[in-house]
This record gives C-alpha cells, structure tokens and sequence, in this order.
C-alpha cells in the first residue's frame, strides 16, 4: 500500500474541500495523478433529482451526463449492478462475470467509449444509513491491475465519499479524534500491509488485542473499513508517513 506524502497531500485537499466542486476538483486532480482523466462518485438512485436528493461529484463531460439521465441509463448500468453484490474494487472486464449484458447496456458502454471513458475501476461504496454509492475511476486505454493500485483507489474513493457526504449533509467541521499510542500503532502497521497476527508479534501483544485496538480506533472516526481509518489517520497525522 502506498502511504506516501502524495497520497497525504490528495486527501488532505479532499478533506479541506469547502463545497462539492471543490470536492470534485480535488478529486479528479487524485484521479489523473493515478492515471484515470475521468472520476464519478455517485450515489445510486437518485439520478433523476441530482440537486435535491442525490450527491453526485463528477467530472465526466456534460455531454455525456445529459445523455445519461436523458436516457435513463442510471436504471440498467451495469456499474451499479455489479457494486451491489461486491464490497471490494472491480475493474470493468470483470462486469461480465456478474451480469449479461443487454443491448441497452452494450449501447451504455458505447455511447461512453465515444467520450474516452472506455476501461474502468469501480469501487463500491457502502455505508450503513445511507444509499448504496461507488466511485468509478475510467480512462480511454487500458491499465495494469495491482493490488496497490486498487488498495489506493478504495482509500481515495472512501475518504471522497465521506467527505461528500459532510457536505451533502451541510454538516459544519469535523472534530479530529485523538487515538491512543496503541491504536495508532496498530493503524500504521495495517497501512503498511501487517495482519493482524504480524502486528500482534511487532508490538507484543495478542491478535485479540490487536483486533480490540483496531476496533477502538474505527469506533473513533466512525469508519467501517481499516482503509478508511488509515486514510483518516494519514490526513490528521496520527501515523508515521516514513
């Protein structure tokens, strides 16, 4: 996993972002610096009623958009389809595993191929209270697969979303938890990759303590995934970044 200053300096303008555009800018400036020109962070099923009911934060060409909620393409994306049975990243060649795609879909993906937005990573978003989201990361040509690309790309995705979601909620600041010596310890070590049993023989301590501290410190920031808490620690330097 890539925890470096770069990685730091992305969220950290995601989490100063002051509106959904500037959520957007910083957002997709992430996404090129990763290889991917375009980026939509979208909750599902509100597409038809964008400003009142759904966030929706994208730099996909107005065109393309129009067409979309012309077209009612939000009801039968085959995107969306596949995030909701997976809870992990998936590259768009996998679609075809999960579902058969229709001539409506084919033209989907069509229409999408004319404006680059061709092969795609899709990160699944779920977060319980709130609607089903992904963040889909596209580009016009193809790009190799690997694991710390699709572990950065969740943690981009999923400190994204729930930034946005502080703004879509028109919710005021954000009080920075203080996490203990040993839950931060056990933080970094999770963002360097350690199970929790190697964790456990760094630091001394029991797998079940090490799952305890781990938990603690998702209580904490109100997270549910470890790459959500370690993208939250990096942002508010509870970690070590060498």
């Amino acid at each position: 996993m890539y925890v470096g200053p770069h990685l730091r300096k992305a969220l950290s303008r995601l989490n100063r972002a002051s509106s959904i555009e500037a959520l957007r800018d910083g957002l997709a400036d992430a996404a090129r610096q990763m290889g991917f020109p375009f980026v939509a962070l979208v909750q599902h099923g509100g597409l038809p009623r964008l400003v009142e009911r759904s966030m929706v934060v994208t730099n996909y060409p107005a065109e393309f958009v129009q067409s979309y909620i012309e077209n009612h393409y939000f009801i039968i994306d085959p995107v969306y389809e596949v995030s909701y049975q997976l809870d992990r990243p998936f590259g768009w060649d996998e679609i075809t595993n999960y579902v058969e795609l229709a001539d409506h879909q084919h033209a989907l993906f069509e229409e999408a191929q004319g404006y680059g937005i061709i092969h795609g990573i899709t990160v699944p978003l779920h977060i319980p209270s709130e609607t089903y989201a992904s963040c889909t990361f596209s580009r016009p040509t193809p790009i190799a697969i690997t694991p710390s690309l699709m572990t950065t790309l969740q943690i981009v995705a999923g400190f994204a979303f729930k930034t946005g979601l502080y703004l879509h909620h028109a919710m005021q600041g954000r009080n920075v938890p203080r996490l203990t010596r040993r839950e931060a310890e056990c933080t970094a070590l999770i963002a360097l990759g350690k199970t929790d049993w190697e964790i456990g023989e760094i630091l001394g301590i029991a797998q079940t303590s090490v799952r305890y501290f781990i938990s603690r410190a998702k209580q904490r920031y109100g997270v549910f995934r470890r790459s959500e808490l370690v993208a939250r620690a990096i942002v508010d330097a509870q970690i070590p970044m060498n």
